[in-house]
């Protein structure tokens, strides 16, 4: 019977709504700009507008986006109209989303700082690979590779050679954005932590008097401890 492999799961959860990237008029450059979580209706007679406030990051002035342009009002239904009336958050974190949204208003989403990796620590199983499942809450777009290299606590670098070393796999394509959770396995579970070792030449060799002797003989002692464990 075969035994199955060690596993763990991560979780990435949204924790603000995220910016957006556009040219700011005042500033008269790119910029980003943050939601302030409020609508501005306004009707007149019968047609309707409604925009989405933000405010950019670098002037601090205000920026109305369209969300709706001069459309009858009898087209909007009133539970939507008395949402936005309300500044509903609910409907300001789908608005914002929204492409129609981008496209119009010639914007782009920002998610960097809007989520965290609720990461479980890997077991250091001597030999035996370990299967991590990745599950995104929210549908964030995010590069795997950048979850992998963050759960592990290695640089995107460390991560990349684990992959063309194959010593990480996974049926996802780990270079390519998705909002959808994957699952990758890894060899040597015990790597987050020896990995950092091997691959902080920098920090070591500030700390220890900037003598790369001394690195590398932790190093030797490192890989020594290593195979005296698979003994």
């Amino acid at each position: 019977m075969a035994i199955p492999l060690p596993a763990v799961t991560w979780r990435l959860r949204q924790t603000r709504l995220p910016r957006l990237r556009g040219r700011c008029a005042a500033c008269a450059a790119a910029s980003t700009f943050d939601p302030t979580g409020r609508f501005r209706v306004n009707a007149n007679g019968k047609t309707i507008d409604v925009w989405l406030l933000l405010r950019c990051q670098g002037c601090g002035q205000a920026r109305k986006v369209t969300v709706v342009e001069r459309s009858p009002l009898r087209s909007i239904d009133p539970a939507l109209l008395r949402r936005y009336h309300d500044n509903d958050p609910g409907l300001v974190a789908e608005v914002l989303l929204a492409a129609p949204l981008h496209q119009r208003n010639r914007l782009t989403v920002d998610w960097e700082g809007a989520w965290v990796l609720d990461a479980d620590p890997i077991p250091g199983w001597p030999g035996r690979p370990v299967t991590v499942r990745v599950e995104l809450v929210a549908a964030i777009p995010v590069r795997p590779l950048r979850l992998v290299a963050d759960g592990l606590g290695i640089s995107r670098a460390a991560a990349e050679r684990l992959r063309a070393d194959g010593r990480i796999r996974s049926s996802t394509r780990l270079d390519t954005r998705t909002s959808s959770g994957f699952s990758f396995t890894l060899d040597d579970p015990r790597y987050g932590r020896t990995g950092r070792w091997l691959s902080c030449f920098r920090r070591l060799q500030v700390r220890w008097d900037r003598d790369a002797g001394r690195w590398f003989a932790f190093v030797l002692l490192a890989c020594a401890v290593v195979c005296f464990n698979r003994l």
